[in-house]
């Protein structure tokens, strides 16, 4: 089929598509900025269509006529939901999707523990310990697509997994919007966290290494000065060795995070230390200015829930709703990034590993000029190559071009039939345009007035430029900006609501956040004076 230019924004005439199915042009298609902000090579838009797939283990079990479809086109990710129902079953269909999730709310802390963990930790353990070296390339083209599979069943426990933890936050914040004056939606979510075992591990482990880089003035030299050292230099340092294992055994439990966003063109700590190296030096140089904001937060938190109780105080039934709300929000609450942690960073850790092995057998095969070329092949291509060795390195230096001029694109943020204006969810949120005065306006995400330089950050490449008291402004966020949210004074992001990642890890460290300010990063000059306030969702310029 011939490619279409797209006519639903100005300039995108250089924008061209192709419909994959007959009806694609009546599907309201959105653009995927939160997760795949930028650009993605062959293979890694192969890993965004598996991603894709797992929407239908969630969609089954809610009984949704739906199916999500997605389409990558010039590099950008979009998703758009086709209902295969008639409109007038809309209001049933809904009805009966919220009474699933609220039936989820009871075994999702038991699923998540007792099959969930325990299956996606054999999915992983499979992929990581194929012998690739080792094997013949013939074995190596079959087991390739058996391995995408077991990570497609992973997405798929992912999405079953978040329907219960999202729907009593939902009902939590539905709660507040209808019953409470002068208590905003992020001040009451505010009363569910703090309670993200493994972000809270991540962060006091990372102080445990700065406490001892500190205490030894070779190791704290090292770091602070450029080049970032690689973990082999810090080891060759008098009296290093238990910093060292202490670092390795940082990297063998939380190294699978590091990307800013699902790309497997993006390392993780574990493939590429001195990522975190670089954040340990930052936190050195902090010399505590955010230490207490854990007690800050707990303190914030508690000040909410007496206000709260004191307009319940008289109305018992209320106020027995509101702690059945809380109580199970703080069960089941923290699975809405913590799924992110155990699934979306630790599948894209370990296909990434997996084939960047596969492609160093593909250069020794004489296909690929450097392993991290894989990433411009398509997932379909590897195993044909491994069974049929050809160069392809022409290829590839042909795709890196169109990669690069793909970057640059002027993309639009819908395609096809325009969007139904219907309100949308409290994690993808509604971005919204400047005020009249000039003040930029979001989502209140995470309650607290922040002020401070402006840091425009478009992805890992920028997180060296993030330095203490920084103001992050960015597309998005998940658990791998945690560093960054430590050190931070406040955080602004292009796309959310006050469910996305962003808001959820910004609340879990007391970050004052802004989220959904329609093209922050492009409105916000890098280094500007900002003042946020992450209660009323304002941005304004100093």
């Amino acid at each position: 089929m011939a490619a279409l230019d797209v006519a639903t924004a100005p300039g995108t005439a250089e924008f061209p598509i192709e419909w994959l199915d007959p009806d694609d042009p009546d599907v309201s298609w959105e653009r995927d900025d939160m997760h795949a902000p930028f650009a993605m090579t062959p293979l890694s838009a192969d890993y965004v269509r598996v991603l894709a797939l797992g929407f239908a283990a969630g969609y089954e079990y809610l009984g949704i006529p739906a199916e999500m479809r997605c389409r990558v086109w010039n590099g950008y990710v979009y998703f758009g939901r086709r209902s295969t129902a008639p409109d007038s079953d809309r209001a049933s269909v809904s009805e009966h999707a919220d009474r699933r999730a609220r039936e989820h709310e009871r075994i999702a802390a038991s699923y998540w523990r007792d099959e969930a963990l325990p299956e996606l930790d054999a999915i992983y353990r499979s992929i990581a310990e194929l012998p690739v070296e080792e094997m013949e390339a013939a074995a190596i083209a079959d087991a390739w697509d058996p391995a995408w599979d077991r990570l497609a069943r992973a997405w798929s426990i992912h999405f079953y997994t978040i329907i219960g933890p999202y729907q009593v936050l939902e009902d939590l914040a539905d709660f507040v919007e209808s019953t409470l004056e002068g208590v905003t939606t992020a001040e009451a979510l505010q009363l569910v966290q703090g309670r993200i075992d493994e972000l809270q591990d991540v962060d006091r482990r990372i102080d445990e290494l700065v406490s001892m880089a500190a205490a030894s003035p070779a190791l704290a030299d090292r770091l602070s000065h450029e080049p970032t050292p690689t973990v082999a230099d810090l080891e060759a340092l008098p009296g290093a060795t238990a910093f060292a294992a202490r670092l390795r055994a940082f990297l063998e439990l939380h190294g699978h995070l590091g990307q800013g966003f699902d790309d497997l063109g993006l390392a993780s700590w574990g493939e590429e230390p001195e990522l975190l190296l670089a954040e340990l030096a930052k936190r050195l140089r902090d010399d505590g200015a955010s230490r207490g904001r854990h007690d800050r937060t707990a303190a914030e938190a508690a000040e909410v829930e007496a206000r709260i109780r004191e307009q319940l105080r008289d109305r018992p039934d209320d106020l027995r709703r509101f702690e059945e709300l809380v109580t199970l929000g703080r069960e089941i609450g923290p699975l809405t990034e913590g799924h992110n942690y155990w699934i979306d960073r630790k599948a894209q850790a370990r296909l990434r590993a997996f084939a960047f092995r596969v492609g160093q057998r593909l250069v020794d095969l004489g296909v690929l000029a450097e392993r991290a070329d894989v990433l411009f092949l398509e997932r379909a291509e590897v195993p044909q190559l491994l069974r049929a060795p050809a160069d392809r390195r022409d290829v590839v230096a042909h795709r890196k071009v169109a990669h690069e001029r793909h970057r640059s694109l002027s993309v639009p943020h819908n395609i096809g039939k325009p969007p139904d204006g219907s309100p949308r969810d409290r994690f993808d949120g509604t971005p919204r345009a400047a005020a009249e005065d000039g003040t930029l306006r979001g989502t209140g995400a995470s309650a607290g007035v922040a002020r401070g330089p402006a840091r425009v950050v478009l992805g890992p490449d920028d997180f060296d430029r993030v330095q203490s008291g920084d103001i992050i402004v960015a597309p998005s966020s998940n658990p791998s900006w945690v560093p960054l949210f430590t050190i931070a004074a406040g955080l602004v992001t292009n796309t959310g609501g006050v469910l996305c990642h962003a808001a959820v890890v910004a609340r879990e460290f007391g970050l004052p956040a802004v989220v959904g300010v329609a093209t922050a990063t492009t409105m916000i000059r890098d280094g500007e004076s900002l003042e946020i306030d992450g209660r009323e969702g304002t941005v304004r310029r100093l």
